[in-house]
């Protein structure tokens, strides 16, 4: 990589409810995605395919210095979506989706292999304890005893899925391979360090919310959890995307959520 070039990684959180594509939008799909897309029988799975494949393209056309239909995606040799350029250029940038429900989170960057997730699942004690003895660690189940609320397994579990991503494994039987010592800022899964954000997602603050540091800090039980993870020693910073300020051709019918900083 150049070592003038500006290094950084960018999210962006959008509930699909509230979005209209563009009509157009299929044509930047290459025909593999087109034929994926018409398989997707179901509608919302359907525009989260597309309304993914269409933000990548956009977002990444600017760094590519390429028109979104020609930026190439495809699957690369651990089976994760990946850009497939030759050139060095394209090789520098990475990128990975998450999505739950109406959900859509992107994550795209020039440091280093990432992965997001995203997860607003409501589960009963009963199942967490299950999850829990199957996937985590001895010291991880202590954590997660001391720390019961569904909101803090969805703490968990999503940085293990996002490191997993990043590195391009299959969640089967890996999620016990991510170990993270509790209250750390980083994973380790084999010998590579991965580095963790996590976020609250809501659509609208709540009353109990408070302001800490400058940082909007939510009610742990109130929200979705969304974890970032980026391969390496360090974080590259980070940027926030709201979709109104991106000035695509989506039309916002309604509120897109908020990401608030977790501890």
């Amino acid at each position: 990589m150049n070592k003038n070039k500006v290094i950084f990684s960018q999210l962006l959180v959008c509930d699909t409810d509230h979005l209209i594509l563009p009509a157009d939008a299929h044509n930047s799909l290459s025909s593999p995605e087109r034929l994926r897309l018409a398989q997707i029988a179901n509608a919302q799975q359907a525009k989260l395919f597309l309304l993914g494949r269409y933000l990548v393209r956009q977002l990444l056309a600017p760094a590519l210095q390429l028109c979104p239909p020609k930026i190439p995606i495809g699957i690369n040799h651990k089976g994760k979506p990946s850009l497939l350029m030759p050139n060095s250029i394209a090789t520098d940038w990475h990128f990975n989706i998450s999505h739950t429900g109406s959900l859509l989170a992107l994550a795209i960057g020039n440091q280093a292999p990432l992965g997001v997730d995203l997860e607003s699942r409501q589960l009963s004690s009963t199942q967490i304890l299950r999850l829990a003895k199957r996937y985590f660690s001895a010291e991880e189940q202590v954590w997660l005893a001391q720390h019961p609320e569904p909101a803090h397994f969805l703490r968990l579990w999503t940085l293990k899925e996002a490191v997993l991503k990043a590195h391009g494994s299959g969640i089967a039987n890996n999620l016990s391979a991510v170990h993270w010592q509790p209250e750390q800022a980083h994973a380790l899964f084999g010998e590579q360090r991965y580095q963790l954000q996590h976020f609250l997602l809501r659509e609208q603050p709540l009353a109990t919310d408070v302001l800490q540091a400058g940082v909007l800090q939510a009610n742990v039980n109130s929200s979705s959890r969304l974890t970032l993870a980026i391969q390496g020693e360090q974080t590259a910073p980070l940027e926030i995307l709201s979709l109104t300020d991106l000035g695509l051709a989506l039309e916002i019918s309604g509120p897109q959520p908020n990401l608030y900083v977790s501890q």
